[in-house]
């Protein structure tokens, strides 16, 4: 009798475990693909963050200009911070990234520059999660995971702080409750 209700709590645990990381999986199956960093991995990086990170501090971008929702080219500029956040409309983790962002000066600065790239997702969703969240900085649609492979293998939202000299600072998993407050350049 004792033996079964251990059981059952062990359920609920993991239950309530495998709820809190649903942001990690996309709600339709995609396959797998294997990743490879841009640069070596640094060495003070744990296995579990090179798993879960395409792209390591002290790494370029692997990119310098995109397309936006609008159709517009949006070119990484040089001389400006950058905050890219890859995320996906339905996950609860990138609503709350998002709001947090909206409420931050991070907005408002002039020498930072945001670009939101919406993970496995297409126009008309980016633009109405545009138009719900208020947001004023670029959006891209990344529908087949180009963009997001070249930075992360797993879990979302995905937040990348890019020096002014365009070097990587910080790949940071954004499935906790103030990852915006845990940014740095």
């Amino acid at each position: 009798m004792m033996r079964k209700a251990g059981t059952g709590r062990v359920g609920i645990v993991c239950s309530v475990l495998l709820s809190l990381s649903a942001c990690s999986q996309t709600p339709a199956a995609v396959a797998a693909k294997p990743v490879t960093a841009a640069r070596p991995a640094i060495a003070t990086a744990t296995p579990a963050a090179a798993a879960a990170f395409a792209i390591q501090p002290g790494a370029q971008l692997p990119w310098q200009t995109l397309r936006t929702i609008d159709g517009n080219e949006v070119t990484v500029a040089p001389g400006k911070r950058q905050l890219l956040l890859f995320f996906a409309t339905w996950c609860h983790d990138s609503q709350r990234a998002m709001t947090q962002l909206m409420a931050s000066d991070l907005v408002r600065q002039q020498d930072l520059q945001i670009i939101g790239i919406g993970r496995e997702e297409q126009l008309p969703a980016l633009q109405k999660f545009r138009s719900e969240y208020k947001l004023n900085f670029a959006l891209v649609a990344d529908p087949d995971r180009a963009l997001y492979h070249k930075v992360a293998s797993k879990g979302i939202p995905q937040l990348v702080t890019v020096a002014a000299d365009g070097t990587i600072q910080q790949v940071l998993l954004g499935e906790v409750p103030d990852a915006i407050a845990q940014l740095h350049w």
